[in-house]
């Protein structure tokens, strides 16, 4: 009897701590669950397509940017080239003007000088024979003549732009003439292609013959590129006169022709 007494007295706390052992390691915090490789890849690609949506974002608002730029150089373009079109009809109406009052000092010099021409033509009238006062002349003698008056005058060249330069040697470039034009008035040529990287426009303006019509005339040559309003200037050249202007290629250009008051001719040649 005291013997199981005794026994249950030693066993009882060792139970009792077995207890306490046991108690913590049920309230132990469990551990985080891992992400298995399909969550771990979305995420992945999640963060990709963020990124990717703000590089876009991004993109786009620099795009806007520069389309802003280009509009104002557009509109800048456009403002120039309506200033110069304006310019050139304020000087085609001055040219006119100009033109009006030559032709009126023109004829008042002419006005000017008819009485003054009438004495001079009676004093070519030889007198009659036996009339009294008369002085004695030669028949045989042939009247005096004007060589002024029979001189032809000087007729104008075929043409005052230079004769086409020949071809160089294979494998050289050399000055291609791609087609001439003349003309008295306002004209537009067709659509012409360029191949090389510089091409160029020989022009003539001439006056009308006569001293009264010197420094009359006008010419005004611009080169458009196709489908493109911003013209290239050629020349603007007032009286008789020529000269060559390069411009830059290839492509396809065309040519307006503004002219009054005289003649002008125009040649193009690519350099190729």
């Amino acid at each position: 009897m005291r013997l199981t007494l005794l026994l249950a007295l030693v066993l009882l706390p060792c139970g009792g701590i077995a207890q306490t052992t046991n108690a913590p390691a049920s309230t132990a915090p469990k551990p985080a669950p891992k992400l298995t490789k399909t969550q771990m890849t979305a995420a992945e690609l999640q963060k990709a397509v963020d990124q990717l949506t703000q590089s876009n974002r991004d993109l786009l608002d620099l795009l806007k940017k520069q389309q802003a730029v280009l509009e104002d150089m557009q509109f800048d373009r456009r403002l120039q080239s309506r200033q110069i079109a304006s310019l050139e009809e304020r000087l085609e109406d001055t040219l006119y003007q100009n033109t009006q009052l030559q032709n009126k000092v023109a004829k008042l010099e002419e006005d000017a000088a008819l009485p003054h021409a009438a004495p001079a033509l009676a004093l070519t009238v030889a007198p009659q024979v036996g009339a009294p006062g008369a002085a004695s002349t030669n028949s045989d003698t042939p009247p005096p003549t004007n060589a002024a008056a029979n001189t032809p005058p000087p007729t104008a060249p075929e043409t005052y732009l230079p004769r086409p330069e020949t071809e160089g040697a294979p494998g050289t470039m050399s000055w291609h003439r791609v087609f001439t034009l003349k003309g008295d008035d306002t004209r537009q040529t067709d659509l012409f292609s360029v191949h090389g990287k510089t091409w160029r426009v020989l022009w003539h303006n001439q006056d009308k013959p006569g001293k009264e019509y010197a420094n009359t005339s006008a010419l005004f040559i611009n080169a458009f590129p196709k489908d493109d309003t911003i013209p290239q200037k050629v020349c603007a050249k007032l009286g008789s006169g020529g000269d060559a202007t390069e411009l830059q290629g290839p492509g396809n250009y065309y040519l307006k022709v503004e002219a009054s008051g005289g003649s002008w001719e125009l040649a193009v040649e690519d350099f190729r």
